[in-house]
């Protein structure tokens, strides 16, 4: 493992050693995020929004999949090859939804409709455990954003969604197949790079 690999995953551990301190204003903070998120022109103009379906410490952003559910769309992740596509759903329940790779919530391909390639007015909304004051952004370590960032998601906007404590002043160092963030939204409001 290389000296950024290393440094990944220490940020990784440290956010899942923090966020229980925090935990109790995960539900407001999410709230906020997607308040400001719902009255932003590039969210109101984007044909696509890709979301997910939240772990115990990412951003809940389901309020913008009910705001507007024919634009959101959902990952669904090939093990096999850690790519994923992103597919609309008509609800959050067991009849589009199931357990997928690491138990969650994913849409049923067969009966979504994918989302195909995103464009310059499209929206990825992305996860992670860490991100930097720059566009650095460390995730779950397989590389399945950064892969479809590179592929089907390379025009569209790229903001993470994290919490304010997850943003730090400090450098995060990028490897090549890292792809840098357009912005991020935290409770706080929005950082733009």
């Amino acid at each position: 493992m290389n000296s950024i690999s290393k440094e990944k995953a220490l940020l990784r551990e440290r956010w899942k050693a923090q966020y229980p301190n925090y935990q109790s204003s995960f539900p407001s903070w999410s709230e906020e995020i997607c308040r400001h998120i719902c009255s932003h022109p590039t969210f109101l103009k984007a044909e696509r929004v890709a979301i997910y379906y939240p772990r115990d410490w990412e951003v809940n952003l389901l309020s913008l999949w009910r705001h507007r559910p024919q634009t959101c769309g959902f990952p669904k992740t090939d093990s096999k090859n850690w790519e994923m596509e992103f597919f609309w759903v008509t609800s959050l329940g067991s009849e589009d939804m199931a357990p997928g790779v690491g138990g969650i919530l994913e849409p049923i391909h067969t009966r979504g409709r994918k989302l195909g390639f995103f464009q310059e007015q499209d929206l990825v909304l992305i996860p992670g455990d860490a991100f930097d004051s720059s566009g650095a952004r460390v995730g779950t370590g397989k590389g399945v954003y950064d892969r479809f960032l590179a592929k089907e998601g390379k025009l569209a906007k790229k903001w993470g969604v994290a919490f304010s404590p997850q943003v730090q002043s400090e450098p995060i160092h990028l490897e090549p197949h890292d792809i840098p963030l357009d912005g991020i939204v935290t409770e706080k409001g929005f950082i733009y790079f």
